[in-house]
């Protein structure tokens, strides 16, 4: 746990909240004396993609996004857009040469990573590569002209009370 913290925390201050408030904390310095006990063995990370950094630059209708990925695997990765969200899922994997792990920081496994874009792009418009543990992610504007846009025939509800309509 934390240095700062006391041992035996529970012991030392008052018992003003109950017996049963304080023990409720107990598996904070359990969990911290595993942690302590456990450090030379390899450490599993869960991960949320935070560890996937991404910039993003801007060029008149086009977009490019670097994400830094060392040990991903090309094979796996999927690239999907939607709206303004562009969302990178993959795996990630580190070549040991054949040598046995002692010590593991660098996370290894599926990497799920979404962004937000600044506008809306084209899905069928995506170019991707990837060199030096850095994956490139090329996309188009998406600009919507107005003879895309259809005029929608809205219709009075109160003319329309004598047919049941679910809605």
């Amino acid at each position: 746990m934390n240095k700062y913290w006391p041992k035996k925390w529970h012991d030392k201050i008052p018992n003003f909240l109950g017996e049963d408030f304080f023990s409720s904390f107990d598996f904070i310095e359990e969990e911290a004396n595993s942690n302590e006990n456990q450090t030379d063995q390899p450490k599993r990370i869960k991960n949320n993609g935070s560890s996937v950094k991404v910039n993003i630059c801007e060029s008149n209708n086009q977009l490019l996004c670097i994400f830094r990925a060392p040990g991903l695997n090309l094979e796996d990765v999927e690239i999907d857009v939607y709206d303004k969200t562009l969302e990178i899922i993959g795996t990630v994997s580190v070549d040991h040469k054949g040598l046995s792990p002692i010590h593991m920081e660098l996370y290894q496994g599926p990497i799920i990573r979404k962004v937000q874009l600044p506008y809306p792009a084209h899905h069928d418009k995506i170019e991707a590569a990837y060199q030096d543990g850095y994956l490139y992610v090329w996309l188009h504007r998406l600009i919507r002209s107005k003879e895309t846009r259809q005029k929608l025939a809205i219709k009075n509800f109160e003319e329309n009370k004598d047919t049941s309509h679910d809605l």
